[in-house]
């Protein structure tokens, strides 16, 4: 209960900082590159004031300067974390839109252009994901977490399709992603937080260059069988950051 309590103390108060810092400064950055490096320090010092290792795999080396779009499990609110920490590269995540409604938080996201998704409403869905596809031309990297919501960690969710046309339009390949352990320290559904480990494992990127609007469901395939394999057990990682 103290540890719950301390968290979500922690968690506002580092929150509301680092946001506030990111609305006023964002003139002087508004591609939004000096948030994100706010959101790495944001999300290194909550992992570290709750004593949460985070380890990194990573199977192959990804060009800093290539875009790319990353493809994630997802278990717990701890994955942003884990995730803003494991990337490194001028990053966007696609989130539920109503996420954007939070004040001061919701707000440096839109400002440093994180894109808005609302999955109940098809039409401004596809106009998240073409604006998303427009940043990838731009060279900025966007995460999407394929299966549209947590999961309770039973398995990966049935996975949405758009993200898989977003992919094949821009043409740029796909990193899957595996996220181990978060689900036990906050499983969806609870606010309590506990303790233990975070892993993160990237894999190979999977090319979608020249294959066509009728490979999504190959490509989703391949994904998916991707992050399964990623998530099994493995016996030490093999780099950490």
């Amino acid at each position: 209960m103290l540890r719950t309590a301390y968290a979500w103390t922690l968690g506002v108060f580092l929150t509301l900082f680092w946001s506030t810092l990111g609305l006023v400064t964002w003139p002087v950055s508004p591609r939004g590159e000096l948030y994100l490096k706010f959101a790495r320090i944001w999300s290194g010092m909550i992992l570290r004031g709750l004593s949460i290792p985070l380890e990194v795999e990573r199977e192959a080396e990804l060009d800093p300067e290539r875009p790319f779009l990353f493809m994630s499990s997802h278990r717990s609110v701890f994955d942003i974390f884990a995730l803003f920490l494991a990337t490194r590269h001028s990053l966007r995540m696609v989130a539920k839109r109503e996420l954007f409604f939070i004040p001061i938080f919701g707000w440096a996201l839109w400002m440093c252009g994180f894109i808005p998704i609302d999955r109940s409403n098809r039409e401004s869905a596809i106009g998240s994901l073409a604006e998303a596809a427009r940043k990838v031309r731009q060279g900025i990297s966007v995460l999407v977490f394929p299966e549209g919501t947590r999961g309770s960690g039973d398995g990966l969710l049935p996975f949405k399709k758009g993200g898989f046309v977003l992919a094949l339009e821009a043409g740029v390949p796909v990193v899957p992603i595996a996220i181990l352990g978060s689900e036990r320290i906050m499983p969806k559904g609870s606010l309590r937080v506990g303790r233990g480990r975070i892993r993160v494992r990237l894999g190979r990127p999977i090319p979608t260059a020249g294959r066509g609007a009728g490979a999504r469901d190959a490509l989703m395939g391949e994904v998916r069988h991707a992050i399964e394999t990623l998530e099994r057990p493995v016996a030490a990682p093999s780099s950490r950051g």
